[in-house]
């Protein structure tokens, strides 16, 4: 049950901060701060229906592009939903994404979903599925 403290509004702004802040680790090609918002065990299914089993395989990813900023895309997600269970212990984001290349030109748009755990460190992103809807 929650505490008297919580309410909805301030678990929806503080998934939206991470959310917010990995968006900008990414841009700055900052691979901790893109660790920042992932639990241990995530795992995901990219644009491309890649399924990435862990959350290392994740961050070698990003690395891979960091690596090669010439190249390198950068990836916005933007939460249109966020809806915290009555117990806070998952959180549901639903939005839209878009990857653009180094020159700011559109590479892939699409639609994901994440699912939030909240833990001892704050929200973390337990798991994601990108689904490209244009290329």
């Amino acid at each position: 049950m929650p505490d008297a403290k919580w309410n909805e509004e301030s678990d929806d702004a503080a998934i939206r901060r991470a959310r917010a802040h990995s968006n900008r680790s990414i841009a700055k090609h900052n691979l901790l701060g893109v660790a920042d918002s992932l639990s241990e065990d995530y795992v995901g299914v990219i644009g491309d229906g890649t399924f990435v089993s862990s959350r290392a395989e994740y961050l070698r990813l990003f690395k891979e592009g960091f690596d090669h900023p010439k190249n390198s895309m950068t990836h916005v997600r933007t939460p249109e939903m966020v809806k915290v269970a009555a117990d806070r212990s998952l959180a549901a984001e639903n939005g839209s994404w878009i990857a653009t290349l180094p020159s700011g030109a559109v590479a892939f748009t699409g639609s994901y979903a994440a699912m939030w755990r909240h833990t001892a460190e704050g929200w973390k992103i337990r798991s994601e599925i990108f689904v490209t809807l244009q290329s």
